[in-house]
């Protein structure tokens, strides 16, 4: 693992001191966004559960459909943490604090592409396996739909790989127009 991380690092390159503070800042706002959309989430959860008791409705059942999802909720919350501090990196033309990626001028496929695997590969295996943990809960260890499952990790990875590869080569396009565009700025 020490050796994968050692490589890692030699291939990013070092860090610029610079664009690592300022991706730091962002980085912090989307924290406390997730930190307090949470809380609010988690507060709301308790709310509706407490709720449900005191009247003794059960939250499971047709009374419960009137209730907003908490789980919808959190999704939001994770969505606007992650979108809201990439947003910032890219308006100010930084997608990465490594000086190997930190000033491109044009999009780096292999790195779009290794990225996009990594990613896929995580979303593939975490959604096969996640389905057959919940299936041998649900429906127990006998009627679990093996192939389905895999079938549905393959689609997922397929999904994921296209979908980040257009992330990665819009977020490298976004943020090298946006360099371009205050360096103009700066020299005049």
């Amino acid at each position: 693992m020490m050796n994968l991380i050692r490589r890692w690092e030699e291939y990013m390159g070092p860090k610029d001191e610079r664009l690592a503070t300022e991706s730091d800042r962002y980085t912090k706002i989307g924290y406390y966004i997730l930190l307090i959309g949470t809380v609010v989430c988690l507060y709301y959860a308790m709310m509706v559960d407490q709720v449900a008791t005191t009247t003794e409705t059960a939250i499971y059942t047709a009374a419960g459909e009137r209730v907003f999802p908490v789980w919808h909720l959190i999704v939001i919350v994770v969505l606007i943490s992650c979108v809201v501090p990439l947003a910032l990196q890219l308006r100010a033309g930084i997608l990465s604090d490594r000086s190997r990626y930190a000033s491109v001028d044009s999009i780096p496929w292999g790195f779009a592409a290794m990225l996009s695997l990594v990613c896929a590969t995580l979303v593939g295996v975490l959604t096969c396996g996640m389905r057959m943990t919940a299936e041998i809960q649900i429906v127990g260890i006998e009627q679990v739909t093996w192939f389905g499952d895999i079938a549905m990790g393959i689609v997922f990875f397929t999904m994921a790989f296209c979908l980040a590869m257009f992330f990665t080569a819009a977020s490298f396009k976004e943020a090298i127009k946006n360099r371009q565009r205050l360096e103009k700025e700066l020299e005049e």
